[in-house]
């Protein structure tokens, strides 16, 4: 990280969550109580399948702390809070790609789909690293287009969170909380597809992780009130 590039409390809040950001979400993903959902549609395509995981910017704690130390890949931006991420995620067993659309994108990209086609693992932020909130960008859909690979959409829901005021709505599962992880039906997407066709499987996925999101919302909440 080029020091001249941020400012002191930049610096700050970098030094500390390398020191100390790895081990926090241990600690708090240690206490949390939560159950899996959908895992079944992780194999419905075979062990073996090519699978790329879409979940909301906003939404990547607890799988964060789940699918740790498992060679996971992902592309994080090459922006401050990238700096922050990427030390983090790399803390936890992740192989973390840099690019973003603004820089370094396409050789971020191109990494990716040599990920997927040598089998490993890659999880997307589709609305990040800016957002707006839940707009779908054009990648995950290029990158399962490009690879074969099916879209696995995942979120996760907790009965007592912490929400940030940020662009995404991040959130944080209070100690000693109960949540849920869910994964939703695989998507595939065609090679081959028309500007009109790309832009209705885009709009396609966008509309199922929202309503995945609703829907363990709903089943976090009603777990605590059993």
């Amino acid at each position: 990280m080029a020091s001249k590039q941020y400012s002191r409390k930049q610096k700050i809040i970098f030094f500390l969550a390398k020191l100390f950001g790895a081990t926090l979400i241990r600690l708090i993903g240690y206490t949390c109580r939560y159950r899996m959902v959908g895992m079944d549609n992780l194999y419905r395509t075979g062990l073996n399948a090519k699978q790329i995981w879409a979940v909301w910017h906003g939404r990547m704690f607890l799988p964060l702390f789940h699918f740790r130390n498992r060679g996971v890949v992902s592309l994080v931006s090459k922006s401050w809070d990238g700096e922050v991420i990427t030390h983090i995620a790399e803390k936890l067993g992740y192989v973390i790609r840099r690019g973003s659309s603004r820089d370094g994108g396409r050789e971020g990209f191109n990494q990716l789909v040599q990920d997927v086609n040598n089998g490993s693992i890659v999880s997307i932020f589709p609305d990040g690293p800016t957002g707006p909130r839940h707009k779908l960008s054009n990648g995950v859909i290029d990158l399962s287009r490009l690879t074969g690979a099916s879209i696995l959409p995942m979120c996760w829901s907790a009965d007592r969170v912490w929400t940030f005021k940020s662009w995404d709505g991040y959130i944080i599962p209070k100690p000693f909380s109960k949540g849920i992880i869910i994964f939703g039906d695989p998507v595939e997407i065609p090679r081959y597809l028309s500007e009109e066709q790309f832009e209705e499987h885009r709009q396609q996925l966008r509309s199922i992780l929202c309503s995945l999101e609703r829907e363990v919302d709903r089943l976090a909440t009603f777990k605590t009130k059993r």
